[in-house]
This record gives C-alpha cells, structure tokens and sequence, in this order.
C-alpha cells in the first residue's frame, strides 16, 4: 500500500484527523475521563497508514502513542508479576509490535 498513489489532500486530511484523535485521547487523560477503544484504534490506524505512506507523524500523535506504549509495557510487567499469561493478539499485542518495528528519529 505505501505511496499507492495516495492523493496529497488525502493524507494531510488524515494527519489533521490523527492529530484531532490524539488531542480527544490527552484531553480524556487530563480530566480522568474513561478512553474509548475505537478513538484509540482509529489513532493506530492513522499512525499506520501515514507511516505506509512515508508521512511523518504530527508530533502530538507521536507523543500520545509514545506514551501510550510506554504504559503498555508498563502494564504488561506489572500483569507479567502478578499473573503470567501467554501473549495474545489483540490491539495492545498488535500495537507494540507496530510500535516495535518503527524507527523513532
């Protein structure tokens, strides 16, 4: 898919969705209110497909997902310690992976 021929206005639209996504996410997180699932997998989805069409990531979508890596991890150590289980393959498993083969500059 990446550079298959995606029209410029497309993907700045994308961009400016990604970072609308993102902000909704922060904002959730300032004011203690619960993160619905599909905001935040329609986040990966963006970063997904403008990292498919060599676009950089707005640097509040890059914040926010770095972010939200870091407390997976931490998540999944503080689960490992207390209840072992092995690795399933939903959005979080899904996301590290994704997170894992980017080369953050």
């Amino acid at each position: 898919m990446a550079g298959a021929g995606a029209k410029p206005e497309k993907i700045g639209e994308l961009s400016r969705l990604a970072t609308l996504a993102a902000e909704r996410i922060l904002e959730a997180q300032i004011t203690d209110r619960p993160l619905t699932r599909e905001l935040f997998t329609a986040l990966v989805h963006a970063a997904q497909l403008l990292e498919d069409h060599n676009v950089p990531w707005p640097p509040l979508v890059e914040q926010v997902l770095y972010e939200a890596g870091r407390r997976f991890s931490e998540a999944d150590a503080a689960g490992e310690a207390t209840d072992p289980k092995p690795e399933g393959v939903g959005l979080t498993t899904g996301f590290m992976r994704f997170l894992g083969n980017l080369r953050r500059p």
